[in-house]
Formats: C-alpha cells, structure tokens, sequence
C-alpha cells in the first residue's frame, strides 16, 4: 500500500523531487549576517552556527540561490551552497577561500 502512494505522487505532474541543500556562509558584518540568517530561516533549518540544511524542490532552491548575492558582500563574504544527490554539485557566492577542498566525499 505505501509503495503505491510513492509511485502514484511521482507520476503527478505537480511532484517536484527534493534535494537535500546544506548551505554554509561567512559573513563578516553583523547587520548583513542577521539579515542572512533572516533569509535562510524562511527556508531551511538551523543546524550549526553559519550552517543550514532542508530539502528543497529546484524551484525552491532557485528561488533561494537567486536572492543570495543580494545578502552578502562578494568581496568580504562567503556563501557555499551544497545540492545532495546522486550528482551533486557545489554553488559558491562570494569570495573564493584559497584553502577549499577539492575533493568531498560524503558517507
């Protein structure tokens, strides 16, 4: 019976798949840290300080991505943005740290 539920809502052609987005920032000012987090919490879930998680549709996280550039300082602050799946990707928003990882692996 539930196996049913889950293919009948995939067929629905208003199903949009989710993605686990962990997003994780450094923003130097206050005011635009507070704002930021202001931001975030009107989509995802504090989980750490300067750390947050949720399982977004595309669109949401589209939404999401697009105001970002508009919280930050590009030449002070850091905004990393994680898509989980079986093809993830990184977004980054703002200043590249010199010292990234280039290889993630995630158990």
């Amino acid at each position: 019976m539930q196996k049913d539920f889950l293919i009948k809502a995939k067929e629905d052609i208003f199903y949009e798949e989710k993605h686990l987005i962990l997003i994780i920032y450094d923003i130097v000012d206050n005011k635009r840290r507070n704002k930021f987090f202001k931001l975030l919490s009107g989509y995802m879930i504090s989980v750490q300080k300067s750390c947050f998680e949720s399982h977004l549709t595309e669109s949401e996280f589209e939404k999401l991505a697009y105001r970002i550039p508009f919280y930050i300082d590009k030449e002070e602050d850091n905004v990393r943005c994680y898509k989980l799946s079986a093809h993830g990707k990184v977004y980054n928003f703002g200043s590249e740290k010199n010292d990234a990882i280039e290889d993630i692996v995630i158990f």
